[in-house]
């Protein structure tokens, strides 16, 4: 195929668990745009840490946000979909009302709320089980400005984090916010992400595609989640990671190797020098040794 524009996740896809990403994908991303492509980072974080990790993987190109709630060409906003602000409002009181809290992200960070305004992922129970990845995400969240406070603001907000004591609590939470004019991309986990319906970075990956003049069939794209599947549907390949979800393989073009064993630099060692075209329907599934 020929590939124009590469699409990538990171946590999972280029990020490895410890948070590092490994010399052999950088390698890979420097073949992709030295073979003409354009790199663009395609995340569900927020756009001070999605630029700080395009900035480290020279990866010029748009950028995705927030699961494609914002999408950058440069600095101006190809993509601009916050939540409903009473949408938003009535997600935070259904995470409060059940004993959990909420982070609303917006464009200037992080506002906390609701009577438990520690993510799972911030407990000391956590902390103690998972040091490493407990400990990148404090310091991904306090590098962004953050705010406490008892109501979701007022200025736009792109993505709800939710979150309720586990058990029933944490399924009446699923069960009524799906009530709600949201999206939730991600899968059942212990924090709920909410977002603007229609908001997905597949979306995204086709404004952005056609911002740059990019046919559909060019379009290569990793991920390795449930929020990834639109992302993969669109591409022209896309190519899913090791242990990816059913959802993510249905809709996958070709399943790499895990991002510790650096299936994406594998993958594009064989897809970028070959100039054979997809198959129609994108093809069968295969593995990428």
């Amino acid at each position: 195929m020929k590939v124009r524009l590469v699409a990538i996740d990171l946590d999972g896809t280029v990020l490895r668990g410890n948070g590092v990403i490994s010399r052999a994908t950088r390698k890979a991303l420097t073949m992709a745009r030295r073979h003409g492509a354009v790199v663009c980072v395609a995340t569900g974080r927020a756009p001070l840490g999605a630029r700080n990790y395009a900035r480290i993987l020279r990866a010029h190109g748009p950028l995705i946000c927030l699961d494609g709630a914002l999408a950058f060409v440069g600095t101006r906003a190809l993509v601009d979909r916050p939540i409903a602000h009473d949408q938003a409002v009535a997600a935070a009181r259904i995470a409060a009302g059940l004993g959990g809290g909420w982070i609303a992200l917006t464009k200037e960070g992080r506002v906390h709320g609701g009577p438990s305004r520690r993510p799972p992922q911030a407990s000391l129970g956590q902390v103690l089980r998972h040091p490493g990845r407990s400990l990148r995400f404090l310091r991904s969240v306090w590098r962004e400005a953050h705010y406490f406070s008892d109501v979701v603001p007022r200025v736009p907000v792109y993505k709800l984090l939710l979150w309720a004591p586990g058990g029933a609590a944490r399924e009446a939470l699923e069960r009524d916010v799906r009530k709600l004019d949201v999206h939730i991309p991600s899968g059942p986990g212990s924090t709920m992400e909410v977002v603007a319906p229609g908001v997905s970075k597949g979306h995204a990956l086709e404004l952005v595609a056609r911002e740059l003049g990019v046919d559909r069939a060019d379009v290569l794209a990793f991920g390795d989640a449930r929020n990834d599947v639109e992302m993969l549907a669109y591409a022209g390949h896309g190519v899913a990671m090791g242990g990816a979800p059913p959802e993510l393989l249905a809709v996958a073009d070709a399943q790499t190797a895990g991002v510790q064993q650096d299936g994406l630099a594998r993958a594009l060692r064989r897809l970028l020098p070959d100039s054979r075209p997809v198959p129609p329907g994108g093809g069968r599934r295969r593995p990428i040794p």
